[in-house]
């Protein structure tokens, strides 16, 4: 090819478009759509510790942005602990105060696995891709986590094009990555060679396995050389050229990014005539036309003042709106984060020894922290950690594997900067696709964003007219808030919607329609009320590679840990040890929960049984359920059950099921009722039970709590509902060593020190002490404090003493 005929930017008619295309117009608009109507969050989990022991508790801090601002679209946040089958363990739903919501997840003291999976999300999230919902693989240090073999080794070298497709004989920057099968980086180099085995350049890799080379000229048939760790020569092909298309290359600088777009001589009329479009988090930031009629190639400057910090996609479309190149750059201004001061002021690695930790925030902007304090012996830093900085402005945003994400952000050398540019190159970015959006293809809106506490209702019974312009006064009680009276409307279809309500436990909501003092409206209309939570979690499969990047303790680490495990352990080896009987070895099988359950609750004809049993403090679904019926739906083969509320009706191989509570015969006002939360068990028996009188239609037998005050609750006319609120946080135990305790005369063998996931500050309150104790053998104490402001500024800071 000839030579390169560039013309200065300004000449080339390179030029912002603020007016004469309405083809760039509608790219803008139609990427204006997609920020307002389908905005997407993103979340991020500060942990107490890295891994845990079976029995343990994950307490953990969620942080929820949108646009890389604090999020305000949704007000609950989900979050559940999955085992390697996508069974759930335990599940929570919290609400978010300030882009923030704190909870904890517990590992069943028996369980096996070395690994176990936290997803979170909220519902609106659900409405897009699931592989950008929050999920994380966290190390359970079983006994035998020591003693895996690791898998052979399969090494890997990629090559990616800078803009896409590698076009012949245009000069252009070629990245490559080295990893392995669990996705971790390995340093290589080597020589691209022609078709003849020629040299046509060295290549040697400059951070984690990832580097870059120029080809001058690029051809097909080009192949790598190189040698994998174990020093196996391997050969790798390059991309295939193309001629019709163009090249895109950026280099980021202090005044902007400086791109350069370039196409054949003898290109097709549709690449004469170009935009480029820069956006980030579905908000355009730049677009220009790019006249290539009479040049081979352009070169501009996008200013730096006008890109805010984060992930950058920069576009070329053809004259006919088609993508032709693409390239992610990452702006760092160095504007997102906000110093949070560490100090002890009075500090102790001796047994038990006192420690107060001193926080200071540098100026009046309301902020919201999550303080974690570990024994750093048991919970190292690990090079595979994401951070808050990473997760939210990089890895949330990117597919595929990021190795040490955190370090990327450590520091503002140009080493590190010139680094995170090679993972921009290495890693696609498709939080939506071009194509899908120029085609007006949009998300499937599935979910609204939720309100906290919402009730969805609905009236029968009523005609349009008698509902005309109808309101319903309420009385909300709670145990905590005492009651509120308020008023609602309802429409002319009897639908009505309750949402904003904050509150634990459950709540009893009277209702009354207004001027209706007799009550015969409420008493003729039927209300149905149902939850507005997301009540059964979305399927999940494990991503067995999210595995690979565990945190890797060294033997030592493992064995402190395991003989915490041993100690939650002690109780399940207990029940299963062997037992000798006069020269007799016996072995005593454990009893199930579900059998134990059955020992102390059922009795006579309702003990055992064909049928099913459900013990609810083990089932986190259990939570959600308002009702027994609800509860039950979709759970028992054959049963079926319809309705809501006192007007649910069930119905089994053409008979009714017969409802006991206690063992005592009830009916469905008084078992719908119920307080959830009092239920200890319930058991549905296959048709037909033996226990009663017709009992063609099987029988659901329910169980309360012993020792709870557990009668239920009269709902006759329904003219109070029940609503479950949030489930109370789990409290993080931080003994007390000045205090006596006998408690305290057990060993100390915490890995988490200390843990506080709400640290509120403002103008008037800038700096919070914080007092803990040391365990019996830490010498090393590690502090981490994270956390946001109402700007949306992040903050990180970790110091170990």
């Amino acid at each position: 090819m000839k030579k390169m005929n560039w013309t200065r930017f300004s000449l080339l008619m390179v030029m912002l478009f603020a007016a004469g295309s309405l083809r760039a117009q509608t790219i803008d608009s139609l990427l204006s759509k997609l920020e307002t109507a389908y905005p997407q969050e993103k979340l991020y989990l500060h942990y107490d510790k890295n891994a845990y022991n079976p029995g343990e508790t994950i307490f953990f801090k969620c942080y929820l942005m949108a646009s890389n601002v604090l999020s305000n679209i949704s007000k609950n946040v989900y979050a559940e602990l999955i085992d390697s089958k996508g069974k759930v363990l335990d599940r929570r739903i919290t609400p978010v105060i300030m882009a923030g919501s704190a909870s904890a997840l517990d590992i069943p003291a028996d369980y096996a696995d070395s690994v176990v999976y936290v997803r979170a999300y909220t519902q609106w999230m659900l409405n897009f891709d699931e592989s950008f919902l929050y999920t994380r693989a966290i190390g359970v240090i079983t006994r035998n986590t020591a003693s895996k073999k690791p898998a052979s080794p399969v090494y890997t070298l990629g090559f990616f094009s800078e803009g896409g497709d590698l076009v012949e004989g245009i000069e252009s920057n070629m990245a490559f990555k080295a990893y392995d099968q669990r996705g971790l980086p390995f340093n290589v180099e080597g020589q691209v060679q022609d078709a003849k085995g020629a040299k046509v350049v060295d290549f040697k890799s400059i951070h984690d396995g990832m580097g870059s080379f120029r080809l001058l000229s690029p051809v097909s048939g080009l192949v790598a050389v190189w040698k994998d760790p174990a020093g196996k020569p391997q050969k790798t092909k390059l991309p295939e050229t193309t001629r019709n298309n163009v090249s895109l290359e950026v280099a980021p600088s202090a005044a902007g990014l400086l791109f350069a777009v370039r196409r054949r001589a003898d290109a097709s009329d549709n690449l004469q005539s170009l935009t480029l479009v820069a956006q980030q988090q579905q908000q355009i930031l730049y677009q220009a036309k790019l006249n290539l009629a009479k040049t081979e190639g352009v070169k501009a400057t996008i200013p730096g003042e006008d890109l805010p910090t984060g992930i950058v996609q920069l576009t070329v479309f053809d004259n006919q709106n088609k993508p032709l190149a693409e390239r992610i750059v990452f702006v760092n201004h160095q504007d997102y984060y906000f110093i949070t001061d560490l100090n002890t002021p009075v500090k102790s690695t001796d047994k038990r020894g006192k420690n107060v930790i001193q926080v200071d925030v540098p100026d009046t902007i309301i902020c919201n922290l999550s303080l974690s304090v570990t024994d750093a012996g048991l919970n190292p830093p690990q090079t595979v950690e994401d951070d808050i900085y990473s997760n939210i402005f990089l890895t949330s945003d990117l597919r595929g594997y990021i190795h040490n994400p955190a370090w990327y952000f450590s520091s503002e050398a140009d080493s590190v900067t010139k680094a995170l540019d090679l993972v921009m190159l290495t890693n696609g970015w498709r939080r939506f696709k071009w194509e899908d959006v120029l085609a007006q293809r949009w998300p499937k809106i599935t979910y609204r964003p939720d309100n906290y506490i919402t009730i969805l209702g609905n009236i029968s019974g009523l005609n349009r007219s008698e509902l005309n312009q109808k309101e319903v006064t309420a009385i909300m009680e709670t145990k905590s808030q005492g009651q509120d009276v308020f008023t609602f409307p309802v429409g002319q279809d009897g639908k009505f919607e309750l949402s904003g309500m904050l509150f634990y436990d459950t709540a009893r909501l009277y209702y009354q329609f207004n001027n209706d003092k007799s009550k015969l409206l409420t008493t003729k209309a039927i209300f149905d009320m149902k939850p507005g939570f997301l009540l059964k979690p979305t399927p999940f499969k494990a991503d067995s590679s999210l595995a690979f990047h565990l945190p890797r303790f060294p033997g030592d680490i493992i064995a402190k840990n395991n003989s915490i495990a041993l100690k939650n352990l002690e109780s399940i080896d207990e029940k299963n040890k062997v037992k000798t009987l006069e020269g007799v070895t016996v072995v005593a099988r454990t009893k199930s929960k579900k059998e134990t359950m059955d020992a102390e609750y059922t009795s006579g004809l309702f003990r055992g049984g064909d049928g099913y049993t459900f013990v609810l403090d083990d089932d986190p679904l259990a939570r959600g359920a308002l009702t027994v019926l609800q509860y039950l739906q979709g759970k028992v083969a054959g049963l079926q059950i319809s309705g809501a509320g006192a007007q649910m009706s069930m119905s089994w191989r053409g008979g009714t099921p017969l409802l006991y509570y206690n063992e005592m015969p009830s009916d469905i006002s008084m078992i719908q009722g119920m307080n959830m939360n009092d239920i200890a068990m319930i058991k549905v028996f296959r048709p037909p039970f033996m226990g009663g009188s017709g009992g063609a239609g099987g029988a659901i037998a329910v169980y309360a709590k012993k020792g709870t005050a557990n009668k239920p609750d009269n709902v006759q006319g329904l003219n109070a509902y029940k609503i479950a609120g949030y489930q109370a946080v789990k409290q993080f135990f931080s003994p007390d060593y000045e205090k006596y305790d006998e408690a305290n005369t057990q060993p100390d063998l915490r890995t988490t020190l200390y843990w506080n996931p709400a640290i509120y500050t403002d103008k008037n309150n800038r700096r919070i002490f914080f007092t803990f104790y040391n365990n019996d053998v830490a010498k090393k104490i590690r502090v981490i404090i994270e956390g946001l402001n109402a700007e949306g500024k992040l903050t990180r800071t970790e110091k170990i003493y």
